[in-house]
């Protein structure tokens, strides 16, 4: 079907990625410009960074306490983390959006979806395509002078729970001093990203009983040794165990762990399709859903992915380990979704900084608020 004509000035001019090279978080934008001057800023997946959680467990050393190592904006970087994803765009996505009207999200999504089919459904595909549709939704709720949350229906909630989400630590003293960071900034609930029984214990020491306690695996035991692990944390009040199995989109293994485990699970950071939510939701394993919004093709696809969590009454969790208009996407669709139980906001340790240099969202008494500025409310 043609676009529609488009009125003077809503006509997209240029679609442009930004990567910011950080060797710890690196980040990957989009930028949507229409004929007008106006732009909207989304965000990609951002790849895996090169020097990983050994980077940031040696807080405190000169290395990692000088600050980001970011790059120009807009530099193409070859060996980038995000390189791949950044090509994507430039080379797949992107041509296929000059001149559309850029108000025509839902056609533009379907014309990139279906065109790209070929390269596959999910993967760097779904990220290239998540950043161009965050920045459309992000440029109309500038448009028209709205937050995003009111071009989806408005707010479900007033307000949300939000956890802080902390990196890979391992060491006793730097999860112990993160936890207390965490709740004197106003959290009252915590993720690990850790894999031994000892650290959930110094974590819950530190929190006390009252914080809400879960732990992300990231996929690193094999069935037995996830239901293990459950058992072992159990005396520590854990919420919910992340992504316990590896391969990570193992549904029936999850399943296997789901029936076993003594702590309930959460998962789906690494579904695409919404093909893919259904298996996922259909296997009865979860009770948290945690989709990444940067890698299941944005906005367009999340409002489908919240009627399916919906349909299977299962809680939504936005997945999100980036300060940047990932974030803010995130909080926007949360809020406007019913199912929404809790916001994911990074918190990583002081001395390090996020390269995209957004501000952290305000947190009050456990619970997130949402601002009223335009689009994701974000100068990014």
């Amino acid at each position: 079907m043609p676009d529609r004509p488009s009125p003077p000035g809503m006509r997209i001019e240029a679609v442009r990625t930004r990567g910011l090279d950080d060797p710890r978080l690196p980040q990957l934008l989009v930028d949507v410009v229409t004929e007008d001057g106006r732009t909207g800023t989304g965000e990609a997946w951002w790849g895996i960074a090169r020097s990983g959680p050994a980077a940031i467990r040696r807080m405190g050393a000169a290395a990692v306490g000088a600050g980001p190592a970011s790059s120009p904006t807009g530099a193409r970087l070859p060996h980038a983390p995000y390189a791949t994803i950044m090509a994507a765009i430039d080379g797949v996505l992107a041509p296929r959006c000059i001149g559309r009207h850029a108000g025509d999200i839902e056609a533009i999504w379907s014309d990139l979806h279906d065109f790209a089919s070929r390269y596959g459904d999910g993967g760097v595909i779904a990220m290239a395509l998540s950043g161009i549709d965050l920045a459309l939704w992000d440029l109309l709720g500038k448009r028209l002078d709205v937050p995003v949350n009111q071009l989806l229906g408005g707010r479900a909630h007033a307000t949300l729970p939000a956890y802080a989400s902390l990196p890979a630590l391992r060491s006793r003293e730097a999860i112990e001093r993160e936890c207390r960071r965490a709740l004197d900034a106003g959290y009252r609930a915590v993720k690990l990203h850790e894999v031994h029984a000892d650290a959930v214990r110094w974590a819950r020491e530190a929190l006390g009983p009252d914080a809400a306690l879960m732990v992300d695996c990231n996929g690193h035991f094999d069935p037995r040794e996830a239901v293990e692990f459950a058992r072992a944390i159990e005396p520590w009040n854990v919420l919910w165990l992340e992504e316990p199995v590896r391969p990570m989109r193992d549904i029936a293994s999850l399943a296997r762990v789901a029936a076993r485990a003594p702590v309930a699970l959460a998962a789906g950071e690494n579904e695409y399709s919404l093909a893919d939510f259904s298996r996922l939701l259909a296997s009865g394993a979860l009770h948290w859903v945690q989709p990444e919004i940067t890698k299941i093709g944005g906005l367009t696809a999340a409002r489908r992915v919240s009627a399916l969590t919906e349909l299977h009454n299962v809680a939504l969790s936005p997945h999100n380990f980036r300060l940047g208009p990932s974030l803010y996407a995130s909080m926007h669709w949360g809020f406007a979704s019913p199912a929404t139980r809790w916001i994911e906001i990074p918190w990583m340790p002081a001395e390090l900084t996020w390269p995209s240099g957004t501000p952290m969202p305000q947190v009050q008494d456990g619970r997130v608020t949402l601002s009223e500025a335009p689009g994701f409310g974000l100068r990014v």
